[in-house]
């Protein structure tokens, strides 16, 4: 199940949608782009594209800073964006991220919760590994993805999303109610319906991958 929805701030702003994503067999991706960066959502969207092709992260950034080259400005215009990363094997779940985001985790009685990734008040963009070190205020020595691993013998499901969702947390019970019911579900047509007619209360960008 996919969900990719601009949020409403972004609409009154006249702002693009700033996330994006793939689901591809047994892996997910959630990338979210920074609101300081212009076109972000561009990077993120090649980036995902790269992935989908074949390439590694890596790989996949050698790429971009090719197309869109190496300038501090360039890089924070395009670059700058979130990457989560879950994959399913046999008997676990393995989440890699680099930047905010959150977990859903649907367990063996069907109870479904979430788990905020954070950094605090300064996103990691696995972007700054192209920056030099003297063009930083932080993560000078670079960023790294952080690994974490869930075992199917405690989760039937795991799922990956941007930051977007914490205004779903805030939210009024009923809301929320409807929303773990829909995804509980599978019913990704009744999440979009969700969030279009509760537009307000998502004012920004969401990605779900569960």
């Amino acid at each position: 199940m996919f969900i990719n929805k601009i949020g409403y701030e972004h609409i009154q702003r006249g702002q693009n949608c700033q996330d994006f994503g793939i689901v591809s067999h047994k892996q997910k991706f959630v990338c979210d782009g920074c609101s300081e960066g212009s076109h972000t959502e561009v990077g993120a969207k090649t980036f995902c594209h790269l992935i989908s092709c074949g390439y590694n992260i890596n790989q996949a950034f050698e790429k971009l800073i090719d197309i869109f080259g190496q300038n501090a400005s360039t890089i924070k215009q395009y670059l700058c964006f979130t990457i989560l990363i879950l994959s399913e094997q046999e008997d676990r779940f393995e989440l890699s991220f680099c930047g905010d985001g959150y977990i859903i985790l649907e367990d063996r009685q069907g109870n479904i919760t979430f788990s905020e990734l954070t950094d605090g008040e300064y996103p990691k963009y696995y972007a700054y590994n192209y920056v030099p070190e003297n063009l930083l205020s932080h993560y000078k020595k670079g960023v790294k993805f952080t690994h974490v691993t869930f075992q199917k013998t405690e989760y039937s499901e795991i799922g990956i999303a941007s930051d977007g969702l914490r205004f779903l947390i805030n939210a009024e019970n009923d809301l929320k109610t409807e929303f773990f019911s829909a995804l509980k579900s599978k019913k990704e047509a009744a999440i979009k319906r969700l969030i279009n007619k509760n537009q307000t209360v998502f004012k920004d960008d969401i990605t779900i991958a569960f």
